[in-house]
This record gives structure tokens, C-alpha cells and sequence, in this order.
């Protein structure tokens, strides 16, 4: 901070004080954007807290949010603001991933939701609703709609999940972001998936890892850069981006479907450069498939 940031930190220190959160949040808003510092990111967001500017302050909660979990009391307010701005799935997931105070901050996540149920029932039945028809539109407006929903109490979400991860039109992107949230959300109800094969397998969420950390994702990165080398960065580059789509589509059956990473970083990096090389039927089948689908979704988008 230059010495003009430094009095003005100072200033919003001494309004912070005095508890006059309005002004204080004004200068530190100021300044947040002018300077990175965690420290002024975390003050703007309690002046903005406690001057109930709760939308703005959840603007830079999402920047600043490994911060806000730093100490108990700051937890307890970054928890509220999501409460405040009706974040219900959003809340519970970053209280799941936490590692201590996960029973004393859900109290306020179901509270926030039992409120919602008895003050908004007309607007959460409308976005249930929302939820429900989200098959019927574009990629992009089915993932708008998704974000929507993380606003509905967590029964109405997994009950529209279930219904959408059955629904043959909703995205199989969109299928792979449902089932690792309810991963994350830790729900144990067995659920049902319509999947890319046209079948349809029942798993429980709480029983999988989310996507980036299943080992196979890792190893076929490593084996990608190791194949590639340091001859072709390109080749290298656009498989990662490729494998990294290949997954999400194939999540939650991402096991199932590549039992040889070997042959099928193989057979990617093949793909990528226009070759031709003897693999296994399957893994080839499986390649082509995905290949048309990741080619239409960047045509597409």
C-alpha cells in the first residue's frame, strides 16, 4: 500500500471501530479494488455485513473466502451471508469441505432454509419449477438454471436432481455437475443416473470422490505430460484440455469406462494429432463417442 491506501486503511480501521460500518465499508470498497491485501478484502466484508449489505458483501466473500474461515466468528458471518443472499447449497458445500465447526455453523444453513420454506413458498416453488424444466433449454441456460437452484432448501434441491439426472435431455455435463455437488453435499439416498450409454445405473453420492481427486484423473494428466514431453507443448496442451472434458462427461462412471489409462492417453494423443494407431475396440469406440461430443460442444459454444 502506498502512503495514501495506508491513511485510508487507517481511517477505515478507526470507522470499524467506532462501529460506523457504512462509511467504513465505503472507503474499504475503495481500496479493496485498488490493492490486494486479504486482510482489507476480509474488513470489507464484515463493514459491508454489518452495514446489512448483504449481496455486495457476498461479492467479495466468493474472493475472499479462505480468509473468512480463519477464525470461528468470521466463519460464522461468511456463513450468514450466504444464508442472507439464500445460498443454501452453496453454504452447505463450503461447510462439508471444512474440517472443524461443521456442526455449529449448519444450524444456520437450516434455519436459513426453514425461513425460506414458510416466507417464500410462492418464489421457491417458482424456482423449483425452473429447476425441474431445465432439460428443455441450451447448455448455457441449463447451467444458469443450475446455478438458480442453488438457492432452493437441500430437499428441494436433490429432489429436482433426481428428476434431472433421469431426464434424457438434461446435458451430461450438467448430469456430471449435479452428481459430484451431491457428492460434496454428502447425500447418501441412492440416486439414479440416465447416463451416455443409454442405460441407467443407481449409485450413492456420499460413496464417490469428487471428480479431481480420483487418482486416475491425475495419473492420466502425468501420462499425458510424460508422453508428450518437452517435444510438443501444443500436443500436450490440447490433450490435458481434451482429457479433462473426456472426464467430465464421463464422471460419475469415469472407472468404469477407462480401465487402461496407458492405452487411452494413447489413443488421445493420437486423436489430437490426426493419427492412426491399433488400440482396443472399446477404448477406440469410447473415443470416438466422446470425441464428437466435445467436438460439438465447441462448436456449439
Amino acid at each position: 500500500m502506498n502512503e495514501a491506501q495506508q491513511d485510508k486503511y487507517l481511517q477505515a480501521q478507526k470507522l470499524i471501530s467506532d462501529e460506523k460500518w457504512q462509511e467504513a465499508s465505503g472507503l474499504l470498497e475503495d481500496l479493496v479494488n485498488d490493492v490486494d491485501d486479504s486482510e482489507v478484502g476480509r474488513l470489507t466484508i464484515l463493514a459491508l455485513y454489518h452495514a446489512k449489505q448483504y449481496t455486495r458483501a457476498c461479492t467479495y466473500l466468493f474472493e475472499y473466502l479462505e480468509v473468512m474461515f480463519e477464525s470461528y466468528a468470521d466463519a460464522q458471518i461468511a456463513i450468514n451471508i450466504l444464508v442472507q443472499n439464500e445460498l443454501f447449497i452453496l453454504a452447505r458445500q463450503v461447510i462439508n469441505s471444512l474440517s472443524q465447526w461443521q456442526d455449529e455453523l449448519m444450524p444456520q444453513v437450516i434455519a436459513g432454509e426453514k425461513k425460506s420454506r414458510q416466507e417464500y413458498q410462492e418464489t421457491l416453488q417458482a424456482r423449483l419449477r425452473e429447476f425441474y424444466h431445465l432439460g428443455d433449454y441450451s447448455l448455457p441456460e441449463q447451467q444458469t438454471r443450475l446455478q438458480a437452484a442453488f438457492k432452493l432448501p437441500l430437499n428441494e434441491f436433490v429432489t429436482g436432481t433426481k428428476f434431472l439426472l433421469r431426464d434424457p435431455y438434461t446435458h451430461p455435463l450438467v448430469k456430471s455437475s449435479l452428481i459430484e455437488l451431491l457428492c460434496k453435499l454428502h447425500i447418501n439416498d441412492p440416486v439414479t443416473i440416465y447416463w451416455l450409454d443409454k442405460k441407467e445405473y443407481t449409485l450413492i453420492p456420499g460413496d464417490l470422490k469428487p471428480l479431481n481427486t480420483l487418482p486416475i484423473v491425475r495419473e492420466g494428466k502425468n501420462l499425458i505430460s510424460k508422453k508428450c514431453g518437452n517435444q510438443n507443448p501444443q500436443t500436450e496442451q490440447m490433450a490435458t484440455q481434451e482429457f479433462q472434458l473426456q472426464i467430465m462427461f464421463l464422471y460419475p462412471r469415469v472407472n468404469e469406462v477407462i480401465n487402461d489409462i496407458n492405452q487411452w492417453v494413447d489413443a488421445l494423443i493420437a486423436r489430437v494429432e490426426g493419427k492412426n494407431i491399433k488400440i482396443n475396440p472399446v477404448i477406440k469406440q469410447w473415443q470416438a463417442r466422446l470425441g464428437m461430443m466435445i467436438d460439438e460442444l465447441i462448436e456449439k459454444h
